[in-house]
């Protein structure tokens, strides 16, 4: 590596190191302060509280790089002005993306390895933390399983193979119910397009039931029937965030089958979406540093600099989840709803660049 980029590198880096150890750490303190009070209440073991924090460390590591990218490249390149390093390199016919090159290469790499963390490590571990979660604070059962195709939840005597569950109409899309008895014997098994919950129970619709007995097998075609079921749309709500555990390539296969059939898809495509535009923010992020840090004079001040850039990235997180919301509602389209930010923003640090800089 060359001496220039090699001298910017060594400042950008112990900053971004340094707020991104500021950001887990301060996620963490936060974190534990929230639910020490679930914690001991549960009397959870030490070794389960120190795993569930643990496990949690890379999810928080993929949440705080953007900010660390932005910060560092600001801070970095505010010291190197701020000390008048950037007018002798300028003085001296180096110019301004010379010196800037070896950041924004950095980001772009960042970019890549945040996607990466956050489709294996992060994701596996956070899901497990959650499990521990469940099982030591909330008493839940490891009740759900899911293949690419199906959802199994087991409940009281009865055991649901789900196709999709729609969370706003609290309906269950193509959906077989096994009914078993205490010695775990099937008795019924019932099959329905739909099964939705209204006035406090579940009705079926447009299926079959079949009863199992020693004299044979009994056949109920229906079109409406409701169902004694213990179980509520609550005991569901899990379902609807079962795909955010999938790899994307995963996903984009269940996403594109449900569409296939018919259903509702969009809040599996914002989510194939989020999962790109979200590692992008930290290179745009870290350009809109490098353009704040020099566009500012001589004598602006780093701090007036970080606060401009930290007002600049809550807006961008801003427009961004407001686009994905309005994505998932079927306002927008998902490509446009997600990425809509992430080309509002690479404009505005496009602009400060030619504006400002250049």
């Amino acid at each position: 590596m060359k001496i220039i980029p090699r001298y910017i590198l060594r400042h950008f880096f112990p900053v971004f190191g340094l707020a991104l150890f500021a950001i887990v750490g301060l996620y963490l303190i936060i974190d534990f302060f929230e639910k020490v009070d679930n914690l001991l209440e549960k009397q959870v073991g030490a070794g389960d509280i120190f795993a569930y924090f643990i496990l949690k460390i890379p999810f928080i590591l993929t949440q705080g790089i953007p900010m660390a990218s932005l910060l560092g490249s600001l801070v970095a390149l505010g010291i190197l002005k701020r000390n008048r390093e950037l007018i002798a390199l300028e003085t001296a016919g180096i110019r301004a993306t010379t010196y800037v090159r070896p950041i924004l290469f950095t980001a772009l790499a960042l970019s890549l390895m945040h996607f990466f963390m956050d489709e294996t490590l992060a994701r596996a571990m956070n899901q497990k933390a959650q499990q521990i979660w469940q099982r030591e604070v909330l008493n839940q059962k490891a009740s759900l399983s899911w293949s690419h195709e199906n959802v199994w939840y087991r409940g009281q005597n009865v055991i649901y193979q789900i196709r999709l569950y729609n969370k706003g109409e609290e309906t269950l899309e193509r959906v077989s119910l096994f009914y078993v008895d205490p010695r775990f014997r099937l008795t019924e098994r019932l099959d329905a397009q739909r099964i939705r919950w209204k006035d406090n129970h579940w009705i079926a619709e447009e299926g079959l039931l079949l009863r199992f007995s020693e004299s044979g097998i009994e056949q109920e075609p229906f079109y409406e029937k409701e169902l004694d079921l213990t179980e509520t749309p609550k005991d569901f709500s899990r379902l609807e965030t079962i795909p955010e555990e999938l790899s994307w390539l995963d996903l984009y296969r269940y996403a594109k089958k449900i569409r296939t059939e018919g259903y509702n898809a969009k809040p599996y495509e914002v989510e194939l979406q989020m999962r790109l535009a979200v590692p992008l923010t930290t290179f745009i992020l870290a350009l809109l540093g490098v353009t704040i840090a020099l566009s500012q004079s001589l004598h602006g001040g780093i701090a007036i600099g970080v606060g401009a850039a930290l007002l600049v990235a809550s807006c961008y997180f801003t427009v961004l989840h407001l686009g994905s919301a309005l994505a998932t509602a079927g306002i927008l389209p998902p490509f446009i709803g997600v990425w809509i930010g992430d080309v509002i923003f690479a404009t505005l640090a496009v602009y400060l660049w030619i504006s400002k800089v250049q």
